[in-house]
């Protein structure tokens, strides 16, 4: 069945005449007539408003439900992939809009359209001819997001449009079309949400979110087996991202660090390298001040001034375990266990020793 036979089955099932229709959607009778008989078809910014009126779905209107993808399909699929070897964008606009003009309603193709007309908007040195192409992409977007069931393609069509409004300056439609977003795995509203954004909001946001991934990378490093190289590594990712050495946060995380390793060496090595623990306690010691200073001592807001953190700062009095032991006090009762009795004596642990 043809998509101008299904739009005259479901308009006389719901009762309306050519004139109705016609007149439901801003077009002449005429033009309903022709789809009817195949002379034309609809379109595609009216197959949204069509499955409003006629009660169902884009993939019923356009019996996609039973379509079969035939050999000129494949043609035109294979043809497209070959345009990411030519990197020919002119080729590939012609192949997607053949393909939607003879499969109307394919989401896919569609959305690929939508795609390269974006792309190629750069293309278009007068001022008016490149928002008018952005303008006909965030259409197209627009027509696969209110019409297509396919959660990926949907997720595509968002990232896609805001990314286009965030372009235009038209934000509060970007953040509208970001909550449209599916959430899935791998795929959630926060990976859209920047397309939304634009100034030292902007900034922020970005910054947020490489303060998220460096907590995730250091997290994760401290699940695995432990060792020196893991200490070095920790060190060497916060003094390179602070490279001014206001740590703030990342104290506890070197801290951490380096108890971890001088435990470590302690437990694996017959003969502990004395030089090296006290080196990593040393450090301890240093963020165990900073920690207190900042938790106990002058507790408050902390702004950071690495260059690619400087819009972020952490309120102190907020952050967990302040009711607990203080940072000096839990080291003074870890250099107190017995796996530390064969420096006992030593000056060099004394002097550590004294200052907690």
């Amino acid at each position: 069945m043809t998509i101008g036979q299904k739009i005259k089955e479901l308009r006389i099932k719901n009762r309306l005449t050519q004139e109705k229709l016609a007149e439901a959607l801003f077009v002449s009778y005429q033009a309903v007539s022709k789809w009817e008989n195949d002379a034309s078809t609809p379109d595609i910014s009216l197959i949204g408003p069509l499955t409003r009126i006629l009660h169902v779905t884009a993939d019923e209107l356009l019996g996609l439900n039973n379509f079969e993808y035939d050999a000129r399909y494949k043609e035109l699929t294979e043809a497209y992939d070959h345009t990411y070897a030519t990197e020919d964008l002119a080729r590939r606009q012609e192949i997607c809009e053949t393909a939607v003009r003879e499969y109307p309603g394919d989401m896919r193709f569609l959305c690929e359209l939508a795609g390269v007309v974006s792309s190629r908007s750069f293309e278009y040195e007068e001022q008016d001819a490149y928002v008018a192409q952005q303008e006909k992409a965030i259409k197209l977007y627009d027509s696969v997001i209110r019409n297509c069931r396919d959660e990926v393609l949907r997720s595509e069509a968002i990232d896609g449009i805001t990314q286009l409004l965030g372009w235009r300056g038209r934000l509060s439609e970007a953040k509208a079309y970001a909550e449209m977003l599916p959430e899935r795995k791998g795929h959630t509203r926060e990976s859209v949400w920047e397309n939304c954004l634009a100034g030292e909001e902007l900034i922020r946001y970005k910054q947020e979110r490489i303060m998220g991934h460096l907590e995730g990378i250091l997290y994760d490093l401290s699940l695995l087996p432990t060792g020196e190289k893991y200490t070095d590594l920790i060190e060497s990712l916060i003094t390179t991202m602070f490279p001014d050495g206001r740590y703030i946060r990342f104290d506890f995380s070197l801290f951490c660090a380096y108890q971890t390793s001088v435990s470590h060496e302690l437990r694996t090595n017959p003969s502990p390298r004395e030089e090296r623990i006290l080196e990593w306690l040393r450090k301890m010691l240093a963020s165990a001040k900073r920690c207190d200073e900042m938790e106990r001592e002058k507790p408050g807001i902390y702004r950071y001034s690495a260059p690619w953190f400087d819009r972020l700062d952490t309120d102190s009095r907020e952050w967990f375990g302040r009711e607990g032991k203080c940072w000096r006090q839990r080291m003074k009762e870890y250099l107190e266990e017995e796996k530390f009795d064969f420096l006992r004596g030593d000056e060099r642990i004394a002097e550590i020793y004294g200052e907690l």
